[in-house]
């Protein structure tokens, strides 16, 4: 484990290379601190793109649903559980590696578990760094094998059908399983957060209970400064909320964390994964 302050050094390093390439992103998923909307914004991660604005309903939104393929539909999630003073850190890791490692650091020195949605192609293009999430002891969820929209929303493509739709959650998770030997059921992340009602049954008929989408989008993949990151993330903190960042270089969540986590843990709350915030 990397100390602290060594972290932090090499965050404000990355941190300085992140802003002289921020701008020209291409990539990810949608701002959210309002209810589901029509409203859509650019993300980023492998192609350009616009989602919908989102946010999360104002408590837990997980229900039952089949533990396997076969029936019923994933039920979306947008916030955890609100009577316990606990949010849920989420990475998606679907571009380049960036500042994954600096991450890592600075999440192992301060003793936090968190969850990285993986697609299959960073994972292939990433093994070593999968395999280090994995024993640093963190969550993973599928996030597709190659980004695809499901629905085209933000993509302006036609959307996928159901067989390709659970073919791209199935590629990701024999990779990730190859690379780490870890199966990443029942958790599921749909690329852009474009989601509908055939998804949602798709989802759960490749294995996956759980649609997990987020109650705040931090925007650090749209280079807003750090400082406006760590403000914007600290003015949603609640119970249960999921945050939704990147390890991406165009990203300056890295360089926003430490702030983020100070401010977190001096409202009490504590940090974790998805699955602890349920």
């Amino acid at each position: 484990m990397v100390p602290r302050a060594l972290a932090l050094t090499l965050l404000l390093a990355a941190c300085g290379s992140a802003r002289n390439g921020v701008g020209t992103s291409s990539s990810t998923q949608a701002a959210s601190t309002a209810a589901p909307s029509a409203t859509t914004t650019a993300r980023p991660t492998t192609t350009t793109s616009r989602v919908p604005t989102t946010t999360a309903p104002a408590t837990t939104t997980v229900a039952s649903v089949p533990t396997t393929s076969g029936g019923g539909a994933a039920q979306r999630v947008w916030r955890g559980d609100t009577t316990r003073a606990q949010v849920a850190f989420t990475f998606d890791a679907g571009s380049d590696a960036g500042y994954t490692t600096a991450i890592l650091d600075l999440l192992a020195a301060d003793h936090i578990h968190a969850s990285f949605g993986i697609t299959g192609n960073w994972a292939r293009a990433n093994p070593a760094l999968v395999r280090r999430i994995v024993a640093d002891g963190h969550q993973l969820i599928n996030h597709t094998d190659s980004h695809r929209s499901f629905t085209g929303r933000s993509t302006g493509t036609a959307a996928l059908s159901s067989d390709e739709r659970v073919a791209q959650v199935l590629g990701a998770e024999r990779s990730v399983a190859a690379i780490t030997g870890v199966n990443m059921r029942p958790y599921f992340r749909p690329p852009y957060g474009d989601i509908d009602s055939a998804t949602d049954v798709d989802v759960a008929r490749a294995g996956y209970r759980y649609d997990v989408l987020w109650t705040v989008d931090s925007l650090g993949w749209k280079g807003m400064p750090a400082a406006a990151v760590a403000d914007r993330c600290l003015v949603g903190a609640g119970n249960g909320v999921i945050y939704l960042f990147h390890v991406g270089s165009q990203s300056t969540d890295a360089a926003a964390l430490p702030a983020i986590i100070a401010g977190l843990h001096a409202r009490g709350l504590a940090i974790g994964t998805v699955a602890a915030a349920l």
